[in-house]
């Protein structure tokens, strides 16, 4: 292991520093396993620069083209530290690239320097995350007149910048742009993936979204393109036939063959179709409305469903005493057995399942309709969906730091619900690089929460530096409270009445400009403009069933808002439970055995982990004049 220091050489000729990353330790690399070639004083200095760059021998090159800069007067000085930082740039030595291009100054530079200098700087920058300083080195660059292989670059580096600003269409949009400038075959190759993974990772409803905004028709090809595989990637033969649709509306269309046949060759083979299904669930007790709400969504499916597979359904109550945390769920699961079921949906609650999972192997398929607590090992044959809040707060610490968020607050409920969500958040966001400033866990019946906002703000102290201050001078200070500025943005867990009453107090204490994030149990799931005024601005996550108009062109859907038109609103997130542990059954091997591969679910789009867990990816909206908008930002 090297350790490599920072040097700096006096450039007699200016009178200027020229910082130089780690030249002993450099050098002493580009000694250690020199190739049998000719002595490379044999070579001029950039010559050996270039030639090691190509070697990918990236430090070594960086320190002889720091070399060059040494000796050199600008223009020319300029020109190899660039050539510098972009070796080190290639090398991932970020820190060391930084401070490099920090030495010159861009407003001193010729247009061709200065073209470089902001290239490099905004590849830096998209390395380091900071969307905000790559897309402003961004703007304006085509001033610059760039070459064609330089417009290449331009194209790839905004498209990569709009990749972490979360504006997918405009990083499609650069990627369709960049195509006809490259004509090596690789980075061809290498352009249509990185395409294609921007266009997989949205949700149909939002490709569809898209699609109609599009005004190039090779983009709008590669939105359809997309919507098909989600469409049909569990049905490789309706594919296939939509695939030769397309390439009727689309001739000529760039969309390599390869990588189509590259997408299709992970698509399963044949569904897995039981031909009995058990549903197990509570029939009385508090869990009876929810179980109820799910058990219609399932059999709404089940009708809608204009596939040849048509199993027997068979219902079974379960009951629960959650006082004393027993179940009869293993016994009611020995008699649909018995009575000849080879799937079994359910059961609901974690004490059911928690029976169910001390058996060991189960005998039959399962999908549990919650999840195991950590403390249980893996149950072979036992999938488990559910409308976890875990997993929203895992989302929430995704969302925020894709957003380009670093130091988080958080407000959460001082109940056990809100215990696990804060765990959960805690977890994946120090897990991601985020750091945790302060949590004020909060009394969810209060209507003041004053204090807590002011000590979660650090107003608090503010104050109390007022007062040491006025005491210590002995007369009044005009005074007006500040928050603090370290923070990037507010984590709030909550329902919506609280809700309703922290947000208007965290803005009366400054933090308007503060975003703020949170989970599905923020929204009612149905739009209340006047109640949820307050809430403008606030970014959360919900299912497609509640965010998505599309949705309405679902037949189960349509069926239960028509039969269920007083709680279809109120219960719609069980609805969609109950819809999607029906028509995932036949993709659950595909779902285990195929890595990354995604389900599009009425509850999000769903991805089987390690553990057998379906883990949900929701929609993102935010509250705008009282009601939520998707926050899919449109192109530039």
């Amino acid at each position: 292991m090297y350790f490599i220091t920072s040097m700096v050489i006096f450039l007699r000729s200016t009178g200027h520093y020229l910082p130089l990353m780690g030249l002993a330790i450099i050098l002493g690399l580009s000694a250690c396993a020199l190739p049998s070639k000719p002595p490379p004083e044999k070579l001029s200095a950039l010559a050996q620069a270039e030639a090691l760059a190509a070697e990918g021998r990236y430090l070594a090159a960086a320190a002889e083209y720091i070399r060059l800069a040494a000796e050199a007067p600008p223009p020319q000085r300029q020109d190899y530290q660039l050539r510098a930082a972009a070796a080190l740039l290639q090398g991932n030595q970020w820190q060391e690239a930084q401070e490099l291009l920090e030495d010159i100054v861009p407003q001193s530079l010729e247009p061709a320097l200065k073209l470089r200098y902001r290239l490099l700087a905004a590849q830096l920058a998209i390395a380091k995350r900071e969307t905000k300083r790559a897309l402003s080195l961004l703007k304006g660059i085509q001033a610059l007149e760039p070459s064609l292989e330089q417009q290449a670059t331009i194209h790839r580096l905004w498209a990569e910048a709009y990749e972490l600003a979360d504006n997918p269409l405009a990083a499609a949009r650069e990627r369709v742009q960049l195509e006809p400038l490259l004509s090596d075959a690789q980075a061809l190759q290498e352009n249509q993936r990185a395409l294609w993974r921007t266009l997989m990772d949205l949700s149909p409803d939002t490709l569809k979204r898209l699609r109609k905004e599009s005004l190039s028709n090779a983009l709008r090809g590669w939105l359809e393109l997309a919507q098909l595989f989600q469409r049909y990637q569990l049905n490789p033969l309706g594919l296939q036939q939509a695939l030769d649709r397309w390439r009727e509306r689309y001739p000529g269309h760039p969309a390599s063959l390869a990588l189509l046949q590259a997408e299709m060759s992970t698509l399963p083979t044949a569904p897995y179709q039981p031909t009995t299904i058990a549903l197990l669930l509570p029939i009385k007790g508090r869990f009876a409305a929810s179980a109820a709400a799910i058990r219609d969504g399932f059999f709404a499916a089940y009708y809608s469903d204009n596939s040849d597979w048509t199993p027997i359904i068979r219902f079974y109550g379960v009951k629960v005493d959650p006082k004393r945390s027993v179940s009869n769920a293993y016994k009611v699961y020995q008699q649909a057995q018995a009575e000849g079921a080879d799937f079994v949906v359910g059961p609901l609650t974690k004490q059911s399942l928690a029976q169910l999972a001390e058996v060991g192997a189960l005998p039959l398929p399962t999908l549990a309709l919650n999840y195991l607590e950590k403390s249980h090992n893996p149950v072979e044959s036992l999938y488990q969906l559910a409308l976890s809040p875990e997993d929203e707060a895992q989302g929430v610490a995704e969302r925020a730091w894709r957003d380009g968020h670093h130091n988080a607050l958080a407000l959460i409920p001082d109940t056990e619900w809100g215990q696990r969500v804060r765990e959960v958040f805690t977890e994946r966001w120090e897990e991601l690089g985020g750091s945790l400033l302060e949590v004020q866990p909060y009394d969810p019946e209060k209507k003041d929460y004053s204090f807590l906002i002011q000590r979660l703000l650090n107003i608090d102290e503010s104050q109390s530096r007022h007062r040491e201050l006025r005491e210590w001078l002995n007369r009044q200070l005009t005074f007006e409270p500040q928050r603090r500025h370290d923070a990037d943005f507010v984590f709030l867990a909550a329902f919506p009445r609280q809700a309703r009453l922290l947000i208007p107090q965290l803005q009366f204490y400054r933090a308007e400009d503060l975003p703020v994030y949170s989970s599905s149990h923020i929204y009612t799931g149905y739009p209340d403009p006047e109640r949820d005024l307050d809430l403008d601005n606030v970014i959360f996550s919900d299912i497609p069933w509640v965010l998505n108009d599309s949705m309405e062109d679902d037949p189960s859907y349509q069926s239960l808002a028509a039969v269920y038109p007083e709680n279809f609103e109120r219960l719609k997130r069980l609805y969609a439970l109950g819809s999607d542990a029906y028509r995932i059954i036949p993709h659950l091997n595909a779902l285990h055995q195929v890595q990354d591969m995604t389900f599009e679910g009425a509850t999000g789009r769903l991805r089987m982990d390690a553990e057998q867990r379906l883990r949900r990816e929701l929609n993102w909206a935010q509250f705008k004049k009282g009601r939520p908008q998707p926050t899919i930002k449109p192109a530039p």
